[in-house]
């Protein structure tokens, strides 16, 4: 029965996660042509991360909702873990929110920036910079506990730890291409994912 609920859970998440979305995604159709990617003109890098984040967070837990073929892969957990990972997952999705209002439309799921587009210093990005980014590591870490299944648990982990490798040191150059100094004196107080502790010269 836990286990029927995690799922469950997770899927409520995943819902949530494209509603938020989604009317971002209208917003940059409607606009595509503002928007461009400063980071060259390579996109393979970029189609890698993101098919194990659609891979990882979407194709392989569906499959272990909605089907049996990865029940081979299936392990057990005590229900306790899955109370906590419970936890960490609703505070995911609590980042995720207050990140994407923050965001407004400036929201994208790729590497590029749109014509007039402006440093989001307020919120949640006061403390931290890629608070979207926090929300999937939580994400990660929980997935394993709600998907007690060794593919559709653990993709989500390869797919963030993609994103970290990857991702966020190309979107900061990215920054520092459009916003130079500012987004130095900007990288100075804040860390990557969580936020900086006083005195500290690195970001987290």
């Amino acid at each position: 029965m836990v286990k029927v609920v995690s799922v469950i859970l997770y899927l409520v998440g995943l819902v949530f996660a494209e509603a938020l979305r989604f009317p971002r995604r209208v917003s940059r159709v409607q606009s595509r042509g503002l928007w461009q990617s400063t980071m060259g003109p390579s996109r393979l890098v970029e189609i890698i991360v993101v098919a194990a984040v659609v891979l990882g967070i979407w194709v392989f837990p569906l499959a272990y909702a909605f089907t049996g073929w990865l029940q081979r892969l299936d392990y057990s957990l005590p229900a306790w873990t899955v109370y906590v990972a419970v936890g960490v997952f609703v505070i995911s999705l609590g980042i995720r929110w207050t990140a994407q209002r923050s965001l407004g439309r400036q929201w994208s799921f790729t590497l590029e920036t749109a014509e007039g587009h402006r440093l989001i210093t307020g919120g949640i990005y006061s403390y931290i910079r890629h608070p979207i980014y926090t929300s999937l590591v939580l994400w990660a870490a929980a997935q394993p506990f709600l998907l007690q299944n060794a593919l559709a648990g653990w993709g989500g982990a390869v797919a963030v730890a993609l994103i970290w490798l990857i991702r966020v040191p190309r979107e900061e150059r990215m920054m520092l291409e459009k916003f130079g100094d500012q987004y130095r004196q900007y990288m100075a107080r804040t860390g990557r994912l969580m936020p900086k502790r006083r005195g500290r010269d690195q970001a987290v």
